[in-house]
C-alpha cells in the first residue's frame, strides 16, 4: 500500500502493526473460539486462553456486534466467514425477536435460547439496526433492511419519550434518560444509510444530531453529559458526569456526518476533544472512565475502547489537524502494549479494564470489545488509503 507523504512513517507503521494483528490475530481467534455452532451465534466472553464460558448468558449486543464486525471485515477482504455471519444473523432474529410474543428484541438469552432479561433494551436494538446495516451491505439481501425498519417502527412506538428521544428500555426505567443509546442510534442510522444509500435514514440521524445540540452537548461547560431527568436537564447540573470516551466517539461521529451531510460539526467536535484531552487523558495516552463536569475526575481506571474511540477520532482528522498522527500513534501503541498482548494471553484477546495503579480489573476477555478494536483498525486504514 503506497503511505501518504503527510502522515509520518512511525504513525504509519503503529497502525500497520494493529492492522496486522487484527487480520492474523483477533478476527481469527473470535470467529473460531467465539463462534457457538451449537446455538449458531456468539459466545459472550473468552477467558486469557481463548475458551469460551458456554454458561455465560448471551447478550443481543454482542450478537449485533459481532455479526457488524464480520461483515465489515469480510468486505474488506480481512475475513472469509459468510456462513458463520449468516448464521449468527438468523440466530440473532430467531432467539432474540419476540421469543416471548411481544415485539421488540430481548436482551439476553442463555445458551439454549431461554430468555435470561426479556426488557427491551434501546441501546441492544441500536446495534440490531448496526447489524442490519452491515449484512444488507454484504448480502444485498431485503430482509435486512425490512428488520431495520420495522425495528425504528417498534422503537418509535414503544419507547418515545415526551420530551423527544427515547427511553432507555421497555418497559421503561423511570429514573433517567441516556445520551449514550442514542449515539450508538446515530451511528446505526449512518451505517444504513452508507448501506443503502436511503434518505430516510439519514433524516433520522439529523433528529439525532438535533438532540445532541439541544440536550446532550452543554455549552457552558464544555461536556457532553450522560444522565439527564425526562425534561433533559443533567443530573448533576453543572457538575454533571461525562465520559472522555464518549467524547470522542462523538467526535468521530460528528466527522463522519458532516463528511455526508455537509453540515458543519467542526466546531463541537474541536470543543469535545479539548475537553478530553485536557481533563480526561494522562500521557502518553491512558484515558480515565469518567470525569466531572469541573474537571475532576470520578473514576480513574481505564478501559480498552475508550482508546479504540480516540483512535477513530484522530484518524478521521489525520489529514486536517496537525495534532493527529501523532495522538493516533500513541493511542494505538499504548492500547496495543498494554491492553492487546502479554505473555499470559493468547494472541487475538485484550485485557479490558485497569486500575489507575496498574491492577487489572478484569479477568477475561468480553466479546464486546471486539467491534470497537476492529472498528478503530477499519477507520484508520481507510483514512490512511484516502491520504495515499
Amino acid at each position: 500500500m503506497k503511505k501518504a507523504a503527510s502522515v509520518p512513517v512511525a504513525t504509519v507503521k503503529s497502525v500497520d502493526r494493529m492492522r496486522d494483528w487484527l487480520i492474523r490475530d483477533c478476527l481469527p481467534v473470535w470467529i473460531d473460539r467465539g463462534f457457538d455452532p451449537a446455538s449458531g451465534g456468539f459466545h459472550e466472553i473468552l477467558d486469557f486462553q481463548g475458551n469460551p464460558d458456554p454458561a455465560a448468558p448471551r447478550r443481543l449486543t454482542v450478537q449485533g456486534r459481532q455479526i457488524f464486525t464480520y461483515g465489515r471485515a469480510m468486505q474488506l477482504g480481512w475475513a472469509d466467514c459468510r456462513d458463520k455471519i449468516d448464521s449468527a444473523f438468523n440466530a440473532m432474529i430467531e432467539r432474540y425477536r419476540s421469543p416471548d410474543g411481544k415485539p421488540g428484541f430481548v436482551f439476553k438469552v442463555d445458551a439454549k435460547g431461554g430468555i435470561v432479561d426479556g426488557n427491551r433494551d434501546l441501546y441492544a436494538h441500536a446495534f440490531v439496526l448496526l447489524a442490519a446495516a452491515a449484512y444488507y451491505s454484504l448480502t444485498k439481501d431485503t430482509q435486512a433492511i425490512a428488520l431495520a425498519d420495522d425495528t425504528l417502527a417498534y422503537l418509535d412506538e414503544a419507547l418515545t419519550a415526551p420530551r423527544g428521544g427515547y427511553f432507555d428500555s421497555h418497559p421503561h426505567t423511570p429514573e433517567v434518560l441516556r445520551q449514550n443509546p442514542h449515539m450508538h442510534l446515530f451511528e446505526a442510522l449512518l451505517a444504513l444509510h452508507e448501506s443503502t444509500g436511503a434518505a430516510r435514514y439519514l433524516g433520522r440521524a439529523g433528529e439525532k444530531f438535533g438532540y445532541l445540540k439541544t440536550h446532550f452537548f452543554r455549552p457552558e461547560a464544555g461536556i457532553l453529559a450522560e444522565y439527564f431527568d425526562h425534561d433533559w436537564v443533567p443530573i448533576g447540573g453543572a457538575d454533571a458526569m461525562w465520559e472522555p470516551g464518549h467524547h470522542m466517539e462523538w467526535a468521530w461521529l460528528l466527522c463522519e456526518y458532516q463528511r455526508l451531510t455537509g453540515t458543519i460539526t467542526q466546531p463541537i467536535v474541536d470543543r469535545l476533544l479539548a475537553k478530553a484531552y485536557t481533563y480526561g487523558v494522562r500521557p502518553p495516552a491512558r484515558i480515565v472512565d469518567e470525569v466531572r463536569g469541573d474537571g475532576v475526575v470520578m473514576k480513574s481506571g481505564s478501559r480498552t475502547w475508550p482508546l479504540t474511540e480516540a483512535a477513530k477520532a484522530q484518524a478521521v482528522r489525520l489529514h486536517s489537524d496537525g495534532q493527529a498522527a501523532e495522538r493516533l500513534k500513541a493511542t494505538f501503541d499504548w492500547m496495543y502494549d498494554r491492553h492487546l498482548t502479554a505473555p499470559d494471553m493468547k494472541p487475538g484477546l485484550w485485557k479490558d479494564h485497569f486500575a489507575e495503579d496498574g491492577t487489572l480489573l478484569t479477568n477475561n476477555a468480553p466479546a464486546s470489545t471486539l467491534y470497537h478494536v476492529a472498528m478503530s483498525v477499519f477507520v484508520a486504514d481507510k483514512a490512511l488509503k484516502a491520504g495515499a
